[in-house]
């Protein structure tokens, strides 16, 4: 009987695993483990079992197990009793049709909530392999739920290099009609594939915020996704980017994985202590298996965001210690109506049911008003130097000229002869063009020209934006250049952007009733 068992057990492991070998004798094998391993019990992490607290260092296994999944698989499979699957084989062992490393790849999946959720049994949606010439794409770590779709891809090309991290060339996946929503990339690495090729592996991490009922949209009509697979080439001489679509990839969803998030909806204030935002309110937390976003709420007429992958970035703290990752989705931040914005944080205490509050931690906080708030006639014959009050701060004009390129020109005054920038100010003037309207009359090529120009023209002035007082070239004032037509007087408009406000306060939130 008992060699039954094993023979069976060896041949489940065998075609789950396909090219690791299974030893003859897995009960003799397992007995050996605790002898084998480096002086202890396997990592909590890795087995499935209750994290270790974060004081307590993590044990390695030794040279011997390092680069074979066959231990960690023997050890969940004897002591759980699970049964193997094609996801679970992938998630032990890496990621089929791509070689990856055991080790690399639970790293990556500590950072992004992945591996919290498969320690809590909740494995991933089995992951797909498409070839495309000379392309292999993996998608895995696939999660859905009632607001988005998580998964990474695994690229191997001959199409560029993708070490190169300038490169003009790139692939991007996205879910097509049938997800609607908006995303991209979080997370990007390369390393080498662990087959002994020496090619180079691109993985990036994709989060996809969906539609208001688009999964149960999807549901309802099929389980089948479709993701699609495109080119993007920049061609610097026509300053442009050519998109072609080179495949598509379908992935079978089990609607038995979507998950239910958790909602609350504290509607707390988060006073920030700044006379004109005042305070923001927490509108709504969603609690998912692998991440938890939070929907802020500021005042009407104002923007703001938050700094990120740098020590004023804010962060979620539960009341057992952990710290989870602001995690914005791609280079921008996810806005609503009505000034509510949306901050996502990787991991989550989806599955830890002793979790009772989390904090949330605001360090640096950038504002700007959606409208100007001063305005002031400015004649080209005036006299300078010219002192303007704005926000508590004192502006010297020292003088104005009109660019032939098409600009008015101002010189401010410098704080110190050492400042580069004026921050959180902003100059423009009431009498912009009506650039849509001359668009949609003269087409795309017209925008096409407009915006290629306004990169020449940044670069010629050595301005880093347009409306931004700067100076990079060691002069004794800083540079405004706004786009206009030459007239003899202009209507001065100036508004706060881009302003760090220091708040480094915590917000606690219930989590029961």
């Amino acid at each position: 009987m008992k060699r039954e068992r094993e023979k069976d057990l060896a041949e489940g492991l065998e075609q789950a695993l396909q090219d690791i070998p299974v030893p003859e004798s897995l009960f003799q094998f397992a007995e050996a483990l605790p002898d084998t391993w480096d002086r202890g019990e396997p990592d909590g992490e890795r087995t499935g079992r209750k994290k270790r607290p974060a004081h307590v260092e993590r044990r390695r296994l030794p040279v011997l197990f390092r680069g074979s999944a066959a231990a960690a698989v023997l050890a969940v499979s004897l002591t759980a009793g699970m049964t193997m699957s094609p996801a679970f084989a992938a998630l032990v062992k890496g990621i089929p049709g791509i070689a990856v490393t055991v080790d690399w790849l639970q790293h990556i999946r500590e950072q992004d909530g992945v591996q919290t959720a498969i320690n809590h049994d909740y494995i991933p949606i089995e992951p797909v392999t498409a070839t495309f010439g000379g392309t292999v794409i993996t998608i895995g770590d696939i999660y859905l739920t009632e607001e988005e779709l998580l998964f990474k891809s695994f690229i191997q090309t001959d199409l560029f290099d993708v070490t190169d991290g300038r490169s003009s060339e790139h692939l991007s996946i996205s879910p097509l009609e049938s997800l609607p929503g908006g995303g991209s990339t979080t997370a990007s690495s390369v390393i080498t594939a662990a087959d002994g090729s020496g090619k180079p592996v691109l993985q990036e991490t994709y989060k996809y915020q969906l539609s208001e009922g688009a999964v149960q949209q999807f549901l309802a009509k099929g389980t089948e996704l479709e993701l699609d697979v495109t080119q993007s080439t920049f061609n610097e001489e026509k300053r442009q980017t050519d998109i072609r679509e080179i495949g598509r990839i379908k992935v079978p969803i089990q609607s038995d994985k979507l998950l239910h998030n958790k909602v609350l909806e504290p509607k707390l204030a988060l006073p920030v202590g700044d006379p004109d935002l005042k305070e923001l309110s927490l509108e709504k937390l969603t609690i998912q298996p692998t991440t938890m976003n939070l929907i802020l709420k500021g005042p009407e007429g104002w923007y703001y965001d938050f700094p990120r992958d740098n020590a004023v970035a804010p962060y979620l703290k539960d009341d057992q210690g952990h710290e989870y990752r602001y995690d914005p989705s791609g280079p921008g931040l996810l806005y609503y109506e009505e000034g509510r914005l949306q901050l996502p944080f990787s991991s989550s205490v989806y599955f830890e049911p002793d979790v009772r509050t989390l904090t949330l931690h605001i360090g640096e906080l950038t504002v700007g008003e959606g409208e100007p708030s001063e305005k002031l006639e400015l004649s080209m014959n005036d006299e300078f130097p010219r002192t303007v009050q704005f926000k508590k701060q004192e502006i010297v004009i020292e003088g104005a000229d009109y660019a032939p390129q098409g600009y008015l020109h101002l010189k401010i005054k410098k704080d110190s002869p050492g400042q580069t920038k004026l921050e959180g100010v902003f100059f423009g003037i009431a009498e912009k063009e009506n650039l849509k309207e001359r668009f949609d009359k003269e087409g795309p090529e017209a925008y096409e020209a407009y915006t290629r120009k306004q990169v020449e023209d940044r670069e010629a002035f050595n301005v880093s934006g347009f409306g931004i007082a700067e100076d990079y070239r060691g002069q004794d004032y800083l540079d405004v250049y706004i786009p206009a037509r030459q007239l003899d007087r202009y209507t001065l408009t100036l508004s706060r952007a881009r302003d760090t406000i220091a708040v480094n306060r915590d917000y606690t939130v219930s989590l029961k009733p």
